[in-house]
Protein backbone atom coordinates (compact mmCIF):
# COMPACT_ATOMS: atom_id res chain seq x y z
CA UNK A 1 0.00 0.00 0.00
CA UNK A 2 2.83 2.33 0.85
CA UNK A 3 4.56 1.55 -2.46
CA UNK A 4 1.39 2.46 -4.38
CA UNK A 5 1.05 5.80 -2.62
CA UNK A 6 4.67 6.60 -3.24
CA UNK A 7 4.27 5.76 -6.94
CA UNK A 8 1.22 7.93 -7.25
CA UNK A 9 3.05 10.73 -5.48
CA UNK A 10 6.00 10.47 -7.88
CA UNK A 11 3.69 10.65 -10.88
CA UNK A 12 1.92 13.66 -9.38
CA UNK A 13 5.22 15.44 -8.79
CA UNK A 14 6.36 14.65 -12.35
CA UNK A 15 3.16 16.10 -13.80
CA UNK A 16 3.48 19.16 -11.56
CA UNK A 17 7.08 19.73 -12.68
CA UNK A 18 6.10 19.46 -16.35
CA UNK A 19 3.25 21.93 -15.77
CA UNK A 20 5.60 24.41 -14.09
CA UNK A 21 8.11 24.08 -16.92
CA UNK A 22 5.41 24.84 -19.49
CA UNK A 23 4.12 27.76 -17.39
CA UNK A 24 7.58 29.26 -16.94
CA UNK A 25 8.35 28.67 -20.60
CA UNK A 26 5.22 30.56 -21.63
CA UNK A 27 6.25 33.42 -19.37
CA UNK A 28 9.68 33.56 -20.95
CA UNK A 29 8.14 33.45 -24.42
CA UNK A 30 5.94 36.45 -23.58
CA UNK A 31 8.92 38.35 -22.22
CA UNK A 32 10.92 37.53 -25.35
CA UNK A 33 8.27 39.20 -27.46
CA UNK A 34 9.57 42.53 -26.17
CA UNK A 35 12.67 43.14 -28.25
CA UNK A 36 15.30 45.73 -27.37
CA UNK A 37 17.16 46.88 -30.47
CA UNK A 38 20.04 49.36 -30.47
CA UNK A 39 19.74 51.85 -33.37
CA UNK A 40 22.34 54.63 -33.59
CA UNK A 41 23.15 54.03 -29.95
CA UNK A 42 19.51 54.43 -28.79
CA UNK A 43 17.44 51.60 -27.32
CA UNK A 44 14.21 50.88 -29.22
CA UNK A 45 11.69 48.95 -27.14
CA UNK A 46 9.74 46.95 -29.74
CA UNK A 47 6.57 45.77 -28.04
CA UNK A 48 4.16 42.99 -29.01
CA UNK A 49 0.59 43.80 -30.03
CA UNK A 50 -0.70 41.94 -26.97
CA UNK A 51 0.29 43.36 -23.55
CA UNK A 52 2.57 41.18 -21.43
CA UNK A 53 0.10 40.99 -18.53
CA UNK A 54 -3.12 41.10 -20.51
CA UNK A 55 -6.25 43.23 -20.26
CA UNK A 56 -7.28 44.43 -16.81
CA UNK A 57 -10.74 45.64 -15.87
CA UNK A 58 -10.12 48.62 -13.62
CA UNK A 59 -11.71 48.28 -10.18
CA UNK A 60 -12.45 51.68 -8.66
CA UNK A 61 -14.16 53.08 -5.59
CA UNK A 62 -15.40 56.67 -5.31
CA UNK A 63 -13.91 58.09 -2.12
CA UNK A 64 -14.45 61.85 -2.22
CA UNK A 65 -16.51 64.51 -3.99
CA UNK A 66 -16.61 68.31 -4.05
CA UNK A 67 -19.55 70.22 -5.50
CA UNK A 68 -18.22 73.80 -5.64
CA UNK A 69 -21.63 75.25 -6.47
CA UNK A 70 -22.83 74.57 -2.93
CA UNK A 71 -20.93 77.78 -2.07
CA UNK A 72 -22.40 81.06 -3.30
CA UNK A 73 -18.97 82.70 -3.43
CA UNK A 74 -17.75 80.27 -6.09
CA UNK A 75 -18.39 81.47 -9.64
CA UNK A 76 -16.59 78.79 -11.62
CA UNK A 77 -18.11 78.25 -15.06
CA UNK A 78 -16.04 75.14 -15.70
CA UNK A 79 -12.87 73.96 -14.08
CA UNK A 80 -9.79 71.78 -13.96
CA UNK A 81 -8.39 70.46 -10.70
CA UNK A 82 -5.14 69.84 -8.86
CA UNK A 83 -4.63 67.95 -5.60
CA UNK A 84 -1.83 68.17 -3.05
CA UNK A 85 -0.41 65.02 -1.44
CA UNK A 86 -2.10 65.92 1.85
CA UNK A 87 -5.52 66.14 0.16
CA UNK A 88 -6.00 69.89 -0.40
CA UNK A 89 -7.76 70.60 -3.71
CA UNK A 90 -7.75 73.66 -5.96
CA UNK A 91 -10.38 73.99 -8.68
CA UNK A 92 -9.40 76.50 -11.35
CA UNK A 93 -11.01 77.95 -14.47
CA UNK A 94 -8.44 78.31 -17.24
CA UNK A 95 -10.22 81.08 -19.14
CA UNK A 96 -12.20 82.81 -16.39
CA UNK A 97 -9.03 83.14 -14.26
CA UNK A 98 -10.51 81.87 -11.03
CA UNK A 99 -9.00 79.44 -8.50
CA UNK A 100 -10.86 78.14 -5.43
CA UNK A 101 -9.30 76.22 -2.51
CA UNK A 102 -10.81 73.29 -0.60
CA UNK A 103 -9.46 71.36 2.40
CA UNK A 104 -9.03 67.59 2.44
CA UNK A 105 -12.47 67.22 4.11
CA UNK A 106 -14.17 69.42 1.47
CA UNK A 107 -14.28 72.60 3.58
CA UNK A 108 -14.22 75.69 1.36
CA UNK A 109 -11.08 77.74 2.06
CA UNK A 110 -11.74 80.67 -0.27
CA UNK A 111 -10.35 82.12 -3.47
CA UNK A 112 -6.61 81.88 -4.08
CA UNK A 113 -6.29 85.32 -5.68
CA UNK A 114 -8.26 88.31 -6.91
CA UNK A 115 -8.84 89.25 -10.53
CA UNK A 116 -6.74 92.15 -11.72
CA UNK A 117 -3.33 93.16 -12.99
CA UNK A 118 -1.53 93.64 -9.70
CA UNK A 119 0.98 91.31 -7.99
CA UNK A 120 -0.53 87.85 -7.55
CA UNK A 121 -3.59 88.76 -9.65
CA UNK A 122 -4.75 87.49 -13.04
CA UNK A 123 -7.04 88.95 -15.68
CA UNK A 124 -9.66 87.16 -17.79
CA UNK A 125 -8.56 84.62 -20.42
CA UNK A 126 -5.16 84.18 -18.82
CA UNK A 127 -4.74 80.48 -19.74
CA UNK A 128 -4.47 79.77 -16.03
CA UNK A 129 -2.50 76.76 -14.82
CA UNK A 130 -2.17 75.81 -11.13
CA UNK A 131 0.18 73.28 -9.48
CA UNK A 132 1.45 72.35 -6.02
CA UNK A 133 5.26 72.56 -6.21
CA UNK A 134 7.99 72.74 -3.57
CA UNK A 135 5.53 73.08 -0.70
CA UNK A 136 3.77 76.04 -2.33
CA UNK A 137 1.18 76.87 -4.98
CA UNK A 138 2.47 77.95 -8.40
CA UNK A 139 0.14 79.71 -10.82
CA UNK A 140 1.00 80.60 -14.41
CA UNK A 141 -1.00 82.76 -16.81
CA UNK A 142 -0.56 85.89 -18.89
CA UNK A 143 3.09 84.84 -19.34
CA UNK A 144 3.92 85.22 -15.67
CA UNK A 145 4.46 82.96 -12.66
CA UNK A 146 2.92 83.84 -9.29
CA UNK A 147 3.99 81.85 -6.22
CA UNK A 148 1.82 81.47 -3.11
CA UNK A 149 2.69 79.66 0.11
CA UNK A 150 0.83 76.62 1.39
CA UNK A 151 -1.68 78.85 3.21
CA UNK A 152 -2.47 80.73 0.00
CA UNK A 153 -0.50 83.88 0.87
CA UNK A 154 1.18 85.64 -2.06
CA UNK A 155 5.00 85.36 -2.05
CA UNK A 156 6.35 86.68 -5.37
CA UNK A 157 5.81 86.80 -9.11
CA UNK A 158 7.91 87.33 -12.23
CA UNK A 159 7.60 87.34 -16.01
CA UNK A 160 8.39 84.08 -17.84
CA UNK A 161 7.27 84.96 -21.37
CA UNK A 162 5.38 81.70 -21.96
CA UNK A 163 1.69 80.94 -21.65
CA UNK A 164 2.30 77.19 -21.14
CA UNK A 165 4.77 76.10 -18.46
CA UNK A 166 5.01 72.56 -17.05
CA UNK A 167 7.42 73.02 -14.16
CA UNK A 168 9.85 70.23 -13.30
CA UNK A 169 11.48 72.15 -10.46
CA UNK A 170 11.84 75.78 -9.44
CA UNK A 171 14.46 76.40 -12.11
CA UNK A 172 13.16 74.47 -15.14
CA UNK A 173 9.95 74.07 -17.09
CA UNK A 174 8.79 72.55 -20.39
CA UNK A 175 6.86 74.71 -22.84
CA UNK A 176 5.49 74.91 -26.40
CA UNK A 177 7.20 77.49 -28.59
CA UNK A 178 5.64 78.50 -31.90
CA UNK A 179 7.46 80.50 -34.55
CA UNK A 180 6.93 81.21 -38.25
CA UNK A 181 9.34 80.39 -41.06
CA UNK A 182 8.18 81.62 -44.46
CA UNK A 183 4.65 80.18 -44.82
CA UNK A 184 5.15 77.48 -42.21
CA UNK A 185 4.43 77.50 -38.51
CA UNK A 186 7.04 75.67 -36.44
CA UNK A 187 6.08 74.05 -33.12
CA UNK A 188 8.88 73.22 -30.68
CA UNK A 189 8.69 71.44 -27.35
CA UNK A 190 11.61 72.73 -25.32
CA UNK A 191 13.09 73.17 -21.87
CA UNK A 192 13.56 76.63 -20.39
CA UNK A 193 15.80 77.55 -17.48
CA UNK A 194 15.17 80.23 -14.85
CA UNK A 195 18.46 81.84 -13.89
CA UNK A 196 19.39 84.40 -11.25
CA UNK A 197 17.30 87.55 -11.24
CA UNK A 198 14.59 85.47 -12.96
CA UNK A 199 16.23 85.61 -16.38
CA UNK A 200 14.90 82.95 -18.77
CA UNK A 201 17.16 81.00 -21.12
CA UNK A 202 16.28 78.35 -23.69
CA UNK A 203 17.41 74.79 -23.09
CA UNK A 204 17.31 71.80 -25.45
CA UNK A 205 14.57 71.33 -28.03
CA UNK A 206 12.99 67.95 -27.35
CA UNK A 207 10.90 67.70 -30.54
CA UNK A 208 9.62 69.96 -33.32
CA UNK A 209 7.43 69.87 -36.41
CA UNK A 210 5.79 72.00 -39.11
CA UNK A 211 2.16 73.12 -39.35
CA UNK A 212 0.90 71.03 -36.49
CA UNK A 213 -2.40 71.32 -34.63
CA UNK A 214 -4.45 72.52 -37.60
CA UNK A 215 -5.81 71.22 -40.93
CA UNK A 216 -5.68 74.20 -43.28
CA UNK A 217 -8.20 75.41 -45.82
CA UNK A 218 -6.40 74.96 -49.18
CA UNK A 219 -7.91 78.20 -50.49
CA UNK A 220 -6.79 80.16 -47.44
CA UNK A 221 -8.92 81.57 -44.68
CA UNK A 222 -7.86 79.53 -41.68
CA UNK A 223 -8.51 75.93 -40.79
CA UNK A 224 -9.55 73.69 -37.93
CA UNK A 225 -8.23 71.03 -35.59
CA UNK A 226 -9.63 68.03 -33.75
CA UNK A 227 -8.31 65.20 -31.59
CA UNK A 228 -9.01 62.38 -34.08
CA UNK A 229 -7.29 63.34 -37.32
CA UNK A 230 -5.12 66.43 -36.78
CA UNK A 231 -1.33 65.87 -36.69
CA UNK A 232 0.34 67.30 -33.59
CA UNK A 233 2.99 66.66 -30.95
CA UNK A 234 1.77 65.04 -27.72
CA UNK A 235 3.93 65.14 -24.61
CA UNK A 236 3.88 64.42 -20.89
CA UNK A 237 6.24 65.52 -18.12
CA UNK A 238 7.28 63.16 -15.31
CA UNK A 239 8.51 65.46 -12.53
CA UNK A 240 9.50 62.60 -10.23
CA UNK A 241 11.54 60.61 -12.75
CA UNK A 242 12.82 63.69 -14.61
CA UNK A 243 11.62 62.29 -17.94
CA UNK A 244 9.87 63.85 -20.90
CA UNK A 245 7.64 61.64 -23.09
CA UNK A 246 7.12 62.99 -26.60
CA UNK A 247 5.59 61.68 -29.82
CA UNK A 248 4.03 62.86 -33.03
CA UNK A 249 0.50 61.58 -32.68
CA UNK A 250 0.62 60.11 -36.19
CA UNK A 251 3.42 57.70 -35.22
CA UNK A 252 3.54 54.70 -32.91
CA UNK A 253 6.85 55.85 -31.43
CA UNK A 254 7.22 57.57 -28.06
CA UNK A 255 10.57 59.26 -27.45
CA UNK A 256 11.66 59.28 -23.80
CA UNK A 257 14.20 62.00 -23.02
CA UNK A 258 16.13 63.37 -20.07
CA UNK A 259 16.35 67.05 -19.19
CA UNK A 260 19.48 67.48 -21.31
CA UNK A 261 17.58 66.39 -24.39
CA UNK A 262 19.22 62.97 -24.62
CA UNK A 263 17.00 60.14 -25.84
CA UNK A 264 16.91 57.47 -23.14
CA UNK A 265 14.87 55.03 -25.23
CA UNK A 266 12.08 54.90 -27.82
CA UNK A 267 8.87 52.95 -27.16
CA UNK A 268 7.47 51.30 -30.29
CA UNK A 269 3.92 50.00 -30.50
CA UNK A 270 2.92 47.74 -33.44
CA UNK A 271 -0.76 48.77 -33.62
CA UNK A 272 -1.69 50.07 -37.08
CA UNK A 273 -3.51 53.36 -37.46
CA UNK A 274 -7.24 53.17 -38.13
CA UNK A 275 -8.35 53.80 -41.72
CA UNK A 276 -11.66 55.62 -42.23
CA UNK A 277 -14.12 55.96 -45.10
CA UNK A 278 -15.67 59.09 -46.57
CA UNK A 279 -18.87 58.39 -44.64
CA UNK A 280 -16.90 58.15 -41.39
CA UNK A 281 -15.20 61.46 -42.19
CA UNK A 282 -18.64 63.01 -42.63
CA UNK A 283 -19.67 61.66 -39.23
CA UNK A 284 -16.57 63.11 -37.57
CA UNK A 285 -17.01 66.49 -39.26
CA UNK A 286 -20.77 66.75 -38.89
CA UNK A 287 -20.32 69.83 -36.70
CA UNK A 288 -18.50 71.59 -39.59
CA UNK A 289 -20.58 70.43 -42.53
CA UNK A 290 -23.97 71.64 -41.30
CA UNK A 291 -23.73 75.04 -43.00
CA UNK A 292 -22.68 73.52 -46.36
CA UNK A 293 -19.76 75.92 -46.73
CA UNK A 294 -17.04 73.76 -45.24
CA UNK A 295 -16.95 70.77 -47.59
CA UNK A 296 -13.28 71.53 -48.19
CA UNK A 297 -12.68 69.93 -44.78
CA UNK A 298 -13.43 66.49 -46.25
CA UNK A 299 -10.62 66.95 -48.80
CA UNK A 300 -7.95 67.80 -46.22
CA UNK A 301 -9.03 65.33 -43.55
CA UNK A 302 -6.64 62.33 -43.41
CA UNK A 303 -7.65 58.83 -44.50
CA UNK A 304 -6.21 57.50 -41.22
CA UNK A 305 -6.93 58.62 -37.68
CA UNK A 306 -4.07 59.65 -35.40
CA UNK A 307 -2.30 56.90 -33.47
CA UNK A 308 -3.24 58.27 -30.04
CA UNK A 309 -4.72 61.36 -28.42
CA UNK A 310 -3.07 61.73 -24.99
CA UNK A 311 -0.33 60.54 -22.68
CA UNK A 312 -0.54 60.70 -18.88
CA UNK A 313 2.16 59.96 -16.31
CA UNK A 314 1.25 57.33 -13.70
CA UNK A 315 2.92 56.54 -10.36
CA UNK A 316 6.13 54.50 -10.28
CA UNK A 317 7.37 55.65 -13.66
CA UNK A 318 4.52 54.12 -15.68
CA UNK A 319 2.77 55.76 -18.61
CA UNK A 320 -0.85 55.65 -19.84
CA UNK A 321 -1.44 56.20 -23.57
CA UNK A 322 -4.92 56.81 -25.04
CA UNK A 323 -4.57 54.81 -28.27
CA UNK A 324 -7.16 55.31 -31.03
CA UNK A 325 -8.62 51.87 -31.75
CA UNK A 326 -11.61 52.85 -33.90
CA UNK A 327 -13.94 55.67 -34.87
CA UNK A 328 -14.22 57.74 -31.67
CA UNK A 329 -12.90 54.73 -29.75
CA UNK A 330 -10.00 54.73 -27.29
CA UNK A 331 -8.03 51.97 -25.57
CA UNK A 332 -5.77 52.75 -22.62
CA UNK A 333 -2.32 51.20 -23.02
CA UNK A 334 -0.04 51.03 -19.96
CA UNK A 335 3.76 50.96 -20.25
CA UNK A 336 6.15 50.34 -17.37
CA UNK A 337 9.23 52.42 -16.51
CA UNK A 338 11.30 50.44 -19.04
CA UNK A 339 8.87 51.07 -21.90
CA UNK A 340 7.33 47.59 -21.94
CA UNK A 341 3.65 47.25 -22.93
CA UNK A 342 2.18 45.59 -19.84
CA UNK A 343 -1.60 46.23 -19.73
CA UNK A 344 -4.66 47.36 -21.62
CA UNK A 345 -7.17 48.92 -19.23
CA UNK A 346 -10.88 48.35 -19.50
CA UNK A 347 -12.89 50.98 -17.67
CA UNK A 348 -16.05 50.45 -15.61
CA UNK A 349 -19.26 51.78 -17.12
CA UNK A 350 -19.65 55.57 -16.90
CA UNK A 351 -15.97 56.06 -15.94
CA UNK A 352 -13.74 58.16 -18.22
CA UNK A 353 -10.05 58.99 -17.91
CA UNK A 354 -10.34 61.87 -20.38
CA UNK A 355 -9.92 64.50 -17.62
CA UNK A 356 -8.14 62.32 -15.07
CA UNK A 357 -5.04 63.23 -13.09
CA UNK A 358 -3.27 60.28 -11.50
CA UNK A 359 -1.95 59.99 -7.95
CA UNK A 360 -0.57 57.18 -5.80
CA UNK A 361 -4.08 56.16 -4.64
CA UNK A 362 -5.80 56.34 -8.04
CA UNK A 363 -7.10 59.36 -9.92
CA UNK A 364 -9.15 62.53 -9.71
CA UNK A 365 -11.49 63.78 -12.39
CA UNK A 366 -14.37 66.15 -13.13
CA UNK A 367 -17.78 64.64 -13.80
CA UNK A 368 -21.22 66.04 -14.61
CA UNK A 369 -23.85 65.76 -11.88
CA UNK A 370 -27.28 67.25 -12.53
CA UNK A 371 -25.75 69.05 -15.52
CA UNK A 372 -23.10 70.67 -13.30
CA UNK A 373 -19.43 69.68 -13.01
CA UNK A 374 -18.21 68.19 -9.72
CA UNK A 375 -14.76 67.10 -8.55
CA UNK A 376 -14.41 63.38 -7.75
CA UNK A 377 -11.65 61.14 -6.39
CA UNK A 378 -11.43 57.42 -7.15
CA UNK A 379 -9.29 54.80 -5.46
CA UNK A 380 -7.98 52.08 -7.77
CA UNK A 381 -8.37 48.79 -5.94
CA UNK A 382 -6.40 46.56 -8.30
CA UNK A 383 -3.08 47.20 -10.11
CA UNK A 384 -1.27 47.33 -6.77
CA UNK A 385 2.11 47.34 -8.54
CA UNK A 386 1.26 50.84 -9.80
CA UNK A 387 -1.23 52.23 -7.27
CA UNK A 388 -1.10 51.95 -3.49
Amino acid sequence: MFQLNESVMKRFMLILCLFMMVFIGCGKKAEEQVQVVLIDGVRHIKNPETPLKGTVVLEVEKTFEINPYEHEEVGLKSFNSVRDKDGEVILFDINNSEAQRFADDGEYLGSLFRKGQGPGEFTERALLYVRFINGGIWVTGRQKLAIFDKEGQFVEEFHIGDSIAHFINKNQYVTDKRTRKDQDQIKQIMLKNIKEKHEISEGPIFMEGKNLGMLRNPSGGGGFGDQWGTPDIVYAVDREMKKIYLAKNTEQKIHVKDLDGNTLYIIENPHARVKISLKEKEDLLEWMLKDGRSKWALKVYPDELVAFTKMKVLPRGCLAVSRVSGLKKIEIDIFDSEGRFIYILELPENISLERADFYDFGFTTVEDKDDMPVYVEYRIKNLSKIFN
